[in-house]
């Protein structure tokens, strides 16, 4: 692999011991109103060192990101003395790290209890069957919706269960609506006229026929052939690829069209079917390949309904508000502004037909939506673009309920079930069979608490708020953390170089503007069972499948970075900032130090043990780390803009740390020789043996587990000369769509392993679009069975793997060569 993914995944695959109460478990905190005699309370001395520029921002009345100030200056610090990290951000960034060695419960879940909507490819788009929704609790509907499916199967055989794999024959019939569609036009005389083709170069007139005659008889097909409108038509049958289509040839009595050649079969029959036109009335096309639009039809023969079910409904609202979701996004975009590319897509830009006709309509007095087409849709006064689930729900089926149902696209089972419905064939969808993320967290153990007893370790330790109270509880549980990190202060005397600012004649500096994957990508977000990434070939219809989880984001060290002065891949700023900008007015550069206290109370000596582990760097070294120069061998936190570029790493290192227990902390009240916030200096031993000590009650194979290896990876990062960063990140966005060459990788990616499930033997999975994960597939196997916190007799020496105890041998030295240089 020649690059390492910028935005990584930790995995959340949770293991637990098999009885009794581990330190990584769920249980309930203890209360507040005491300090249990075993506890320890006390104070950690922490010095934070900037590795990499490091922008700890906050935002100015103009939008620039500067170095937080301590004085409060709204333009922030414009000195190193009045420089600061607030505590907020460092809080963030230990609690987070926190939660994620101790394979804790997420705490922060919002808004992603929906299913997941992505785009289909046009090879998955063959598959699909055209539909008409119909809501009129018949024999075929499903009894608790009332709804079924009339599948339009065309001149195809009625499918058998079993059978219902590609056609023979395209459902839909092909309706000319552009000159570049490869069919040929006929005048009102029934005679050829015209011949369409891509390229116009290879387009064909008869005699005294223009372009323009050509465009006025296909506005004569359109006026004869509107939407949902039902004709009698015959047609003529083509090849198509490795099947055939039918194209329409007459509406009626009068001739229109047909195809360019000779048809590949006769067929005399005069068909019955509804209009369906994707493309809104004096719409521009949908998509640039768009030339046709369909005529569902069946016959007695083959007709078709099988019932549709509440989750198939579900399904398609969440697709529809997914739409309006956009469409909102895209709004809220113009009005702070408008982008600097003029080619991304646009809130008014054409939709499919049922959004169009929804995103356009408006809501009455009753809260129901009138579309766009309803007669009444003046008398409505919100816009239907801001539409919830519930009443895209209701709109359906009220539509469903009028003239031949709803056109949509249906996935259909081999066994003949509606699994999935759509708008159109290469629009978005759900997978069939797909959790909602929350679904997937709560499956795993990782969903956020919501009573006491639910409480994970990192909830004990930071503490928690519920999202929602039991259905039993006077009010949501919440339970406050036991750290309390003080002001953090700038190491004196410091450098000038240490807070970097344009000079007064100088622009600030801009940062490039990535394109992060979007969950909908959803290998990125994903792992299996085992914490494995999924396996290479999985489409996005294969994810948030119920035997997944979920991941914690990260961004792994760039050590190529580190040290490194300047701004590496910002500009200056031309011009004003745009609202899209992220320009940085100020930054901390490699060097800076900050000093702060992190105060604690009642921990048990394995929750202050890994606190303390996260806070010594030598530790966060994976056992491949390679540079001769032990200074470098220590691994960073991650605070702060533009992570994915690898700014923001910081070594955080414990100096020193005073313990007391519970008892001794009575003894001390009661003597008033001592209370929290003052505790006497031990000056019977040094800063490292009291550091030391206090990582002795480190959990067994704490360092084992998966989640540790994975955070230590990702804090050290790798010393290859491989790039970390988002794939194709440094090519160039399309000039013509603005599309970052990030989102077309992926998009190439999802093509190329859909074309290997249709056909693996002529489409092999391509590398080059292979996702690198944090740790190597036989190192994750090596840690699966390993529990954070797990007791040390828990497991005999003998059952450990070759790999295990050659990570073990690695890292007892690295702990003998760090003893050795103690004082």
């Amino acid at each position: 692999m020649n690059w390492h993914h910028a935005y990584n995944g930790i995995p959340t695959a949770r293991v637990t011991a098999a009885e009794g109460v581990c330190f990584t478990c769920d249980h309930a905190p203890s209360g507040h109103d005491h300090l249990p005699s075993d506890s320890l309370s006390g104070e950690l001395a922490v010095t934070i060192t900037v590795a990499s520029p490091t922008i700890p921002g906050q935002r100015t009345e103009d939008r620039r990101v500067v170095v937080a100030s301590r004085s409060g200056d709204p333009e922030g610090a414009c000195t190193w003395e009045d420089a600061t990290i607030p505590v907020t951000t460092l809080k963030g960034v230990l609690s987070s790290a926190y939660e994620t060695v101790t394979a804790s419960r997420m705490r922060v879940f919002a808004d992603h209890d929906h299913v997941l909507t992505h785009r289909r490819t046009t090879q998955k788009a063959t598959a699909l069957y055209p539909v008409l929704l119909v809501h009129d609790g018949g024999l075929n509907s499903d009894p608790e919706t009332g709804l079924s499916a009339r599948i339009m199967l065309g001149k195809n055989s009625p499918r058998k269960d079993g059978c219902w794999h590609r056609p023979d024959y395209v459902c839909a019939a092909v309706l000319p609506n552009d000159l570049s569609s490869r069919t040929a036009l006929y005048d009102s005389a029934g005679r050829w006229m015209y011949s369409g083709s891509t390229n116009k170069d290879d387009r064909k007139y008869t005699n005294r026929v223009s372009e323009t005659d050509a465009k006025k008889r296909l506005s004569q097909l359109r006026k004869t052939t509107p939407h949902l409108k039902r004709i009698s038509f015959t047609v003529e049958i083509e090849k198509f690829y490795k099947t055939r289509r039918a194209v329409v040839a007459s509406v009626g009595n009068q001739r229109f069209c047909g195809t360019v050649s000779k048809p590949a079969e006769k067929d005399t029959r005069t068909y019955t079917g509804v209009v369906v036109r994707l493309t809104p009335p004096h719409s521009d096309p949908l998509i640039d390949t768009k030339f046709n639009e369909f005529v569902f039809f069946d016959t007695k023969k083959n007709r078709t309904r099988r019932p549709v079910n509440a989750d198939v409904l579900e399904r398609l609202v969440e697709v529809i508000h997914s739409y309006l979701d956009n469409i909102r996004q895209l709004m809220d975009r113009e009005k702070a502004g408008v982008p600097r590319n003029t080619n991304t897509r646009k809130s008014t830009d054409p939709k499919t037909w049922l959004v169009h006709e929804i995103a356009n309509g408006k809501i009455d007095d009753n809260g129901q939506i009138l579309g766009a087409s309803d007669p009444k849709v003046d008398k409505g006064k919100d816009s239907a673009v801001m539409a919830d689930r519930a009443q895209i729900k209701q709109f359906l089926l009220k539509l469903a309920s009028k003239g031949p149902g709803i056109p949509l696209f249906a996935s259909v089972s081999n066994k003949g079930n509606i699994t999935s419905l759509t708008p159109s064939q290469v629009g978005r969808r759900t997978a069939p069979g797909s959790l909602a993320p929350v679904k997937l967290a709560e499956k795993s153990g990782v969903a956020p608490a919501r009573s006491f007893t639910q409480a994970s370790a990192g909830d004990r330790m930071w503490g928690f708020v519920a999202d929602e109270k039991e259905d039993n509880a006077s009010q949501a549980a919440a339970v406050r953390g036991r750290i309390t990190i003080h002001p953090i202060t700038p190491v004196q005397p410091g450098h000038d170089s240490w807070l970097q600012r344009p000079a007064p004649d100088d622009k600030p500096w801009r940062l490039p503007t990535l394109a992060s994957p979007k969950p909908s990508t959803g290998a990125p977000y994903l792992r299996d069972q085992r914490g494995r990434a999924l396996p290479e070939e999985t489409t996005r219809a294969g994810t948030y499948q119920p035997k997944q989880t979920l991941i914690r984001k990260v961004y792994p060290t760039h050590r190529k970075l580190l040290g490194r002065e300047g701004l590496p891949n910002s500009t200056p700023l031309e011009g004003d900032i745009g609202p899209h900008d992220t320009v940085v007015g100020s930054f901390l550069s490699p060097g800076a130090k900050f000093t702060t206290t992190i105060a604690f109370y009642g921990l048990t000596p394995e929750e202050l043990a890994v606190l303390v582990w996260l806070l010594t760097p030598e530790r966060l070294v994976p056992p491949d780390a390679s540079p001769d120069d032990e200074s470098m061998r220590r691994g960073y936190h991650r605070l702060g803009f533009g992570k994915p570029l690898g700014y923001g790493a910081v070594e955080i290192s414990a100096t020193d740390v005073y313990v007391s227990t519970g008892e001794e902390m009575a003894s001390m009240y009661a003597q008033l020789a001592g209370c929290l916030g003052f505790t006497p200096a031990d000056t019977a031993t040094t800063p490292p043996a009291r550091l030391s000590r206090a990582l002795d009650p480190l959990p067994a194979d704490f360092e084992d587990s998966l989640p540790v290896r994975a955070f230590v990876r990702a804090a050290y990062g790798w010393d290859d000369e491989a790039d970390v960063q988002y794939p194709a990140a440094d090519e160039p966005a399309n000039k013509k769509t603005g599309v970052s060459a990030t989102a077309k990788w992926f998009k190439e990616r999802e093509e190329n392993r859909v074309k290997h499930g249709i056909d693996p033997d002529h489409c092999k999975i391509d590398s080059d679009y292979d996702l690198p994960d944090l740790l190597a597939p036989s190192d994750i196997q090596d840690t699966y069975n390993v529990t954070a916190g797990s007791s040390k007799h828990d497991r005999s020496d003998s059952a450990e793997s070759g790999g295990r105890k050659q990570h073990r041998q690695h890292r007892a030295s690295s702990r003998n060569r760090r003893k050795q240089r103690r004082p």
